[in-house]
């Protein structure tokens, strides 16, 4: 082998990439020659170090190279599908590994799906496999970015792509039809489509079930796909009320994670981070729980979970997707699906829903000490870890170190560092748990508060299973105590709810969703009717995210309604105020548009873009709001839309407001 030959399959990273080294130099002088041997060894080296711990960040680098190096070749067949697997492996490297670059991620995919559509289309052996593969990683990036029905068109097409694509004489491609199969499943869960789910589901188990006992054995990576299926089950049937069929199922996930972990150890860290992102754990004993009725148990006795499946007293999530990218034993190219004359998804999200999350703690301080205190029992005293009653009653001093706390970690993380600001947030939540027996209001307003703030900074930090259980815990209080002082907690519970609401549709339970972002808009309206000042643009921002819940949900008359609703409050308050409520009104506007988009209303789309983007023109010191990024999306959306439609001046315009915006945008953060 010449030190411009790239190592054949079981060659090490570092055997590779010497060889690589060298084609880089020898590419320079000689691009005709060098350039595809460069382009594939960055392929191979890219693909191998994307699955070690650690090197993500280098394998996203590699990719990209790869992919310029195959846009300056020629557009023969070879270049093509090297360009096209270099953005797919890059995409699903994007998507598993930082947050911050989704966006990016998506639009990779988007790029790989078109070059594999372009190989379909000149009649390429193998490229319709590719391009389903290509369509369901598309499908995973646009769920992350919140474009949940583009995401199921493009799930549904690679699904039908994958089933004309079965050899009915010996069954070759079934095992990837299940995992398609899967991945639908997993998304009409998410939208809050249970019954559909299940069909899905369960036949992709039947699959893989059916494959247990091939010659020759599974691979991990299959019994990860078998274990994921099962798991996607149980918890689908567990959001159906159907806790009493969900059991065995969780028993064969656990089974298949024990046989994982025999089979190789580090691979059970992923199952572990699926099970934990949804709210469950595996205990000791080898069974599925949920976390709250782990930490619920009492110390000195064993877990309550056997084998035989998860208690499902607690709240569980109805979706358990697992990220392709992260499959054990494959980090190969899982699909997307795309339709030709499709366009960008509707970049449908909450508006402010987290900005404003933390807005009655600012407006009525952390403990809210001037409310009736010792005199107003809280009912049971709050237990710590170890299940004991926690000391009370408090005094001031430790009010107004959890009132530190709560304001240091709110600083930290409206700074950009979320991660950093758990930290004295998880204190003061110890501190105000105690804080909480024998202090009446004051304790259970200082506890609800601490939790909602903790929930807050932990959904910016990714850890979303524990946000939802801080933030249901502080409604809950909230709720508890309402009769007591609707004045003080009224305006806390609407805020908790609404931000209820978020972490229950970030985590896929987007029929769950609507009952608490509903109670949020219901308390507002309340508010806003006693103090129209101080409350129409808090209504008007959860009518918005209702608005978002119900869509989500697929009730899009409804949610037409709660954005028209939105609207004319945010116009009221730009009348009064424009130079403020600019921002407002501007979002309010294109999710007006893309909500009769989705109704099919074309020729009423235009008019609330065009008048978005004559605001967004003024000048105005005012910048349109810290969601930069999603009004630029939503703007280009609609300027696809409207250009598809029939109203090329309309898109123009979008489309030059959103590069605008885009440029303004600050660096993707939290």
């Amino acid at each position: 082998m010449t030190e411009y030959e790239v190592p054949g399959p079981g060659a090490s990273p570092d055997e590779i990439e010497r060889v690589v080294v060298s084609l880089r130099r020898a590419a320079g002088t000689d691009p005709d020659r060098y350039l595809p041997e460069l382009g594939h060894g960055l392929l191979r080296l890219g693909s191998l170090i994307a699955t070690e711990p650690g090197r993500l960040d280098e394998a996203v680098d590699v990719l990209e190279e790869a992919a310029a190096v195959y846009r300056r070749l020629p557009e023969g067949h070879l270049h093509l599908a090297g360009l096209g697997i270099a953005l797919q492996r890059k995409a699903l490297a994007l998507g598993f590994g930082f947050a911050e670059r989704y966006e990016e991620a998506r639009e990779t995919a988007r790029e790989a799906v078109e070059v594999w559509r372009r190989l379909v289309a000149r009649g390429v052996e193998g490229s319709r496999a590719e391009l389903a593969g290509a369509l369901l990683v598309l499908g995973g990036r646009l769920a992350d970015t919140g474009h949940h029905h583009e995401a199921l068109d493009r799930i549904t097409e690679a699904v039908e792509i994958r089933r004309l694509l079965v050899d009915r004489t010996d069954g070759t491609g079934r095992t990837e039809l299940a995992s398609a199969l899967q991945e639908l499943g997993v998304k009409l869960g998410e939208m809050g489509r249970q019954d559909e789910a299940i069909v899905h589901l369960r036949l992709a188990l039947a699959v893989y079930r059916e494959t247990a006992g091939a010659a020759g054995g599974r691979t991990v990576g299959d019994l990860g796909e078998h274990a994921m299926a099962a798991f996607a089950v149980g918890r689908t049937l567990i959001g159906l009320g159907r806790t009493g069929e969900a059991r065995p199922y969780f028993a064969e996930a656990a089974a298949l994670h024990a046989e994982i972990g025999a089979r190789e150890p580090a691979a059970v860290a992923f199952f572990d981070h699926v099970f934990a992102r949804h709210g469950y754990r595996v205990t000791y004993k080898g069974g599925i729980l949920a976390w709250e009725k782990i930490r619920s148990a009492p110390e000195t006795t064993s877990s309550p979970e056997t084998a035989t499946g998860p208690d499902t007293t607690g709240h569980p999530d109805t979706s358990a997707r697992p990220d392709p990218a992260a499959r054990p034993g494959a980090p190969g190219t899982p699909g997307t699906v795309g339709g030709a004359s499709e366009g960008p998804g509707t970049p449908d999200r909450d508006d402010t829903a987290d900005r404003a999350a933390s807005a009655s703690a600012a407006r009525t301080g952390p403990t809210a000490r001037t409310a009736p205190a010792a005199s107003d029992e809280d009912g049971p005293a709050p237990t710590g870890p170890t299940g004991r009653a926690a000391p009370g009653p408090a005094g001031p001093a430790a009010f107004e170190r959890i009132d530190h706390l709560n304001a240091h970690g709110l600083a930290l993380a409206h700074s950009g560092r979320p991660g950093l600001a758990v930290e004295p947030l998880t204190e003061a939540l110890a501190l105000a748990r105690a804080a909480a027996v024998g202090s009446g209001l004051a304790g259970s307003l200082s506890l609800a508060r601490t939790l909602h703030n903790l929930g807050l900074v932990q959904a910016w930090s990714g850890r979303r299973a524990e946000a939802l259980e801080a933030v249901d815990e502080a409604v809950h209080l909230y709720r508890r105590r309402l009769g007591t002082a609707p004045g003080a907690v009224r305006p806390l519970l609407a805020d908790s709810a609404d931000s209820l609401g978020s972490r229950l549709a970030g985590l896929g339970r987007h029929r769950d969703a609507l009952a608490p972002a509903t109670e949020a808009v219901a308390l507002f309206r309340q508010l806003a009717h006693a103090d129209p000042d101080a409350y129409r643009g808090e209504l008007a921002r959860v009518l918005n995210n209702l608005s978002i819940r119900l869509c989500d949900a697929d009730r899009h008359i409804e949610a037409l309604a709660a954005t028209e609703e939105s609207l004319e409050l945010h116009r009221d308050l730009h009348r009064d105020d424009p130079q403020a409520h600019l921002p407002g009104l501007a979002h309010a506007l294109t999710n007006l548009a893309l909500r009769r988009a989705r109704l099919g209303r074309h020729e009423a789309v235009a008019a609330p873009t065009a008048e978005a983007v004559h605001l967004l023109r003024q000048p105005t010191r005012s910048r349109p709001g810290n969601d930069v990024t999603g009004l630029a999306e939503s703007l280009a959306w609609l300027g696809w839309y409207l250009r598809r439609n029939g109203h090329p001046d309309a898109a123009r315009d979008a489309e030059r407001t959103a590069r605008r915006l885009r440029r303004r945008a600050p660096k993707p953060g939290r």
